[in-house]
């Protein structure tokens, strides 16, 4: 299965584009859902694009907050 994409709300494309990146062009996030629900570490390309895992079936509306993930290195 292939990873499913979702176009971000203009508010939260505005929110991430002053946030450092994680690497080239992508960010690491923490998605929380409006249910209460937590997704951890998803990508998401140019402040615009969360990937998503293929049974993930969420939409835009859904999306209560994203915040940058705190990613350790060993």
């Amino acid at each position: 299965m292939q990873n499913q994409t979702l176009k971000l709300p203009e508010s939260f494309i505005k929110i991430l584009v002053n946030l450092p990146e994680s690497g080239m062009g992508y960010q690491i996030v923490k998605v929380i859902l409006k249910s209460g629900k937590i997704l951890h570490k998803h990508k998401v390309l140019n402040s615009e694009l969360l990937i998503m895992e293929p049974t993930e079936n969420i939409k835009a509306s859904d999306i209560e907050k994203i915040e940058l993930e705190s990613v350790k290195f060993a």
